[in-house]
């Protein structure tokens, strides 16, 4: 009896230790990029705005005109994801890194972000590019 027990456990614990995909479901993989998106676009306004009032006021107005709201920014970007499309493609790294990378864009101040050339934790996202 003991033995079918320990032998049925074995499947088991091979099975789960093959399960694919990342540790959040995808409902949460799915809200981490688009909470990644929203932050940006946040960011993006945010420091925008902030080059708009340090230029002379004649240039403000045709600064203003390029400026999007949030709404359209997350319309611009509705397509674009951070994370991998296939789920079980999506590691825990992967979404760490993520994490980490919004929790820098909120705390990084606009200036510090433009003289610093963007943020590290941000560009590790993006190992190919730069």
């Amino acid at each position: 009896m003991r033995t079918s027990f320990l032998l049925f456990l074995i499947p088991l614990s091979f099975i789960l230790d093959c399960r694919k995909g990342p540790s959040l479901s995808r409902d949460e993989v799915k809200e981490l990029s688009q909470s990644y998106i929203r932050e940006l676009c946040k960011k993006n306004l945010e420091c925008s705005a902030e080059y708009i009032e340090a230029l002379p006021s004649k240039e403000q107005d045709s600064a203003k005109s390029g400026f999007s709201s949030l709404d359209q920014c997350m319309i611009d970007q509705k397509d674009q994801t951070i994370l991998p499309d296939d789920y079980e493609k999506v590691t825990d790294d992967q979404i760490a890194k993520v994490k980490r990378c919004m929790d820098d864009l909120l705390k990084t101040p606009c200036t510090e972000m433009e003289q610093s050339g963007g943020i590290p934790s941000c560009r590790e996202l993006f190992p190919d590019e730069g």
